[in-house]
């Protein structure tokens, strides 16, 4: 309609400057008025406005008001009907629209990725606390004054080494006192044996008289008297005799008592001379020089890490997992001997993965505690370059299972909505769908996916916002690689190898002060 119209203002327009042009030159129809045509013939405003043409309106609304009854000759009325042209042209090129036809936006862009497909081991992960393998707290174990103390805080003492003085003046006084005592036990034992000796002469002649009296009696040759007297004397030299043994006894009891009383002030004697009881590395004194001291008094400490125990427990649950892990295995219930072979791993909290192994020290055989609902555990671990000190936190991980294809995907494509974890995943169409998975253990920005996502699905990692389910994108695929995974993941193709840290703790001056 609008080209129509178009074509018929530049007919009206040419038929107008003919008809002019022929009346200028040939002289026919000097009375003809221009605005005439546009107000009773053949075009006029409204039949241009029912047109749609602007421009056929324009023109003919300027030419009314322009070129109409007003116009004096027809060259004045060519002059003006051309430059009417002109401008109706470029009013007309002014008012063309643009169209009112939708046209859909183009997909938006978005960038996916396919998951990561490697062996994952999985792995039980729980909260432990270093203990130094050996450690002992040093004890006074007499009464008296610090004389001398031959160590320096910090430093490395073997076994046996000395370590203080107390005064011994009063421990040998009574070392003396028990030599003694000692010495007069034997000679009152060698007294009552001598009285044993006289009382067993005494018993002999008088069991030797009543013998003698009793065959008189039998002849009827000694009266009654002397035959009683006999038999009382004999009687009397037995029960002499038979004290004689006891003293002799209480002598040898008594020697028996000095000796102990000997042996202990020796003891006491020693013990003013503390020496070490284990081997390690000692912490700074608790008593100074000349400080008096009593019996079981702490002194110091004394730490071996050459060896650490990492205690820690496990949930309920995940003592549940560990033997659903080894029943799916066909694996039997472990012995003591094959608990010690499971390997564990430990991480501090500044470390990148699990430097530090050891085995499986001991379980706790009363089972789980109903009031913590916990297994308790211990690992030991090798410390020959002091890098776990006695006490520090630990991240503690034992190996369950290694799975031969995980998928590890980027934590950032993860969608969470009210609980529940979902990935927009890109289909063959390219288009998205919104699915919901099961995540598993995370680690440095990547997740291991344990349901609802399938090896080599597309899934938008970049641009979620622009993403919508249900609608189409322009995937932009941007593929993982092992290089692209974390430590935890790329470094350990069944299980994690352990290594060594770069650099080892510096060894402390003193050693922690609790006692045990």
């Amino acid at each position: 309609m609008r080209e129509l119209a178009i074509k018929v203002s530049f007919f009206g327009i040419w038929f107008m400057l003919m008809r002019n042009i022929g009346s200028a030159g040939g002289g026919r129809n000097p009375s003809f008025q221009p605005a005439d045509t546009f107000t009773s013939g053949q075009i006029s405003l409204s039949r241009a406005q029912q047109m749609d043409s602007p421009f056929l309106a324009s023109f003919v609304h300027a030419f009314r008001s322009g070129c109409g009854r007003n116009a004096s000759s027809p060259k004045q009325i060519i002059r003006k009907l051309a430059s009417l042209l002109v401008i109706s042209l470029a009013t007309h090129a002014g008012c063309e629209g643009p169209s009112n036809e939708y046209v859909p936006p183009p997909p938006p862009d978005v960038t996916v990725t396919t998951a990561v497909q490697r062996p994952v081991t999985d792995f039980i992960e729980a909260n432990g606390e270093t203990e130094a393998a050996e450690r002992a707290v040093v004890r006074s174990r007499v009464r008296g004054f610090i004389e001398a103390i031959d160590f320096e805080p910090g430093q490395v003492v073997e076994r046996d080494r000395l370590l203080y003085k107390i005064g011994d003046e009063e421990y040998v006084a009574a070392v003396n006192s028990a030599t003694a005592e000692l010495a007069a036990a034997a000679a009152q034992i060698a007294v009552q044996q001598s009285n044993v000796l006289v009382a067993q002469a005494e018993a002999n002649r008088s069991e030797r008289e009543w013998e003698r009296q009793s065959t008189l009696m039998d002849q009827q040759a000694t009266s009654k008297t002397e035959f009683d007297q006999a038999l009382s004397a004999k009687e009397t030299a037995t029960a002499l005799l038979a004290a004689a043994k006891s003293a002799v006894e209480l002598a040898e009891a008594n020697q028996q008592r000095a000796n102990a009383n000997l042996d202990k002030a020796r003891l006491d004697l020693g013990y003013t001379s503390v020496v070490a009881p284990i081997s390690g590395r000692i912490s700074r004194t608790d008593v100074k020089l000349g400080n008096l001291v009593e019996n079981g008094a702490d002194l110091t400490e004394i730490t071996d890490s050459e060896r650490v125990f990492v205690n820690f427990t496990i949930s309920d649950r995940q003592v549940l997992e560990f033997q659903k892990v080894r029943e799916r295995e066909g694996l039997e219930p472990l012995t003591r001997e094959q608990w010690s072979l499971i390997p564990i791993f430990a991480r501090r909290e500044t470390d990148d993965g699990f430097p530090f192994s050891g085995t499986l020290d001991y379980v706790a055989q009363t089972g789980i505690d109903v009031t913590t609902g916990t297994l308790a555990m211990r690992g030991v671990f090798d410390n020959s370059r002091r890098a776990l000190a006695p006490g520090l936190f630990v991240r503690v991980r034992m190996p369950l299972a290694t799975r031969p294809a995980a998928l590890l995907i980027p934590a950032r494509a993860v969608v969470r909505d009210r609980g529940a974890a979902f990935l927009l995943i890109v289909d063959d169409e390219n288009r998205v769908q919104r699915r919901e998975v099961r995540l598993g253990r995370q680690d440095q920005g990547w997740l291991i996916v344990e349901e609802g996502l399938q090896p080599g699905e597309r899934l938008v990692l970049e641009g979620l916002q622009r993403a919508r389910p249900g609608g189409v994108v322009n995937p932009i695929e941007k593929l993982a690689t092992d290089a692209d995974l974390p430590a935890e993941f790329r470094d350990q193709p069944s299980q994690p190898e352990p290594s060594q840290p770069e650099t080892s703790q510096p060894e402390p001056s003193e050693s922690g002060e609790a006692s045990s």
